[in-house]
């Protein structure tokens, strides 16, 4: 993907230079505007080279050990064996819900339109070409030591897959095995929600079921991020919201 965007930035490079321009600036004109007309055919040119549920899969291809890593721990804390059927049942819907993300969150909207928007403002308005490069080189690429765009957003569908996959095995293990309780495990960076800083600290990674109710009106009312309707019935899948860091890990207390 990183190759693919690099293609993608020197294609913009090269549109941007056919534009009329004087002292350093865009000049706007109808030229200006029929070649950005064709900017979608020419970006899809590109990325149509791979095909992208492809590269999704590469992230989330180690659902066996994630399988693997489930059984161990709940082997370990609460002496269960985790049947196979639990995760075949569960893969299935995590594949299919990663291409159904891909298409509603589509490349159009998510890095097409993106590049289109900033190309039509600097050249309907007359803006800096330098400006102009820099700021499509940061959308396209990404800063230095970051993904660009094609790439943060793959691996985002991919983590929140994964981050789903896990969360909805968790929950069936502790429905079907009455487990009252959820280990609330990860670490604490800088900008830490302040529920799950909450619950690492002061619950001490721990919370029972007859906590989970408040404990979640609690986020709602004084932490950020969490995700509509989490409830103790999905929390082991929402936990403490979007991109949470967290894993919820039912137990026996």
């Amino acid at each position: 993907m990183g190759e693919l965007e690099e293609e993608i930035f020197l294609l913009v490079k090269k549109i941007l230079r056919q534009f009329d321009v004087k002292d350093g600036e865009f000049v706007p004109d109808d030229k200006s505007r029929k070649i950005l007309s064709t900017l979608n055919k020419e970006i899809r040119k590109i990325v149509s080279k791979v095909a992208v549920e492809d590269e999704v899969m590469k992230f989330i291809d180690d659902f066996d050990l994630i399988d693997k890593n489930i059984k161990a721990v709940q082997q370990q804390l609460n002496g269960i064996e985790v049947p196979k059927s639990i995760f075949n049942d569960q893969r299935a819907w995590a594949i299919d819900a990663t291409v159904n993300s891909l298409i509603q969150s589509n490349i159009d909207l998510k890095f097409i339109q993106p590049v289109k928007q900033l190309l039509y403002s600097r050249v309907s308005f007359g803006g800096s070409v330098v400006d102009a490069e820099r700021q499509l080189k940061q959308i396209v690429l990404g800063d230095v030591g970051k993904y660009g765009v094609l790439q943060r957003w793959i691996g985002q569908i991919a983590r929140d897959t994964i981050n789903e996959y896990q969360g909805t095995i968790n929950q069936q293990i502790k429905v079907q095995y009455d487990l009252n309780a959820v280990r609330y495990i990860g670490g604490l960076v800088e900008d830490s929600r302040a529920q799950c800083v909450r619950w690492v600290k002061e619950f001490g990674g721990v919370l029972r079921d007859d906590q989970l109710a408040s404990e979640i009106e609690w986020a709602y009312k004084n932490g950020s991020g969490m995700k509509p309707d989490t409830n103790p019935s999905n929390f082991c899948q929402k936990r403490g919201g979007y991109n949470c860091i967290h894993d919820a890990i039912p137990v026996r207390r």
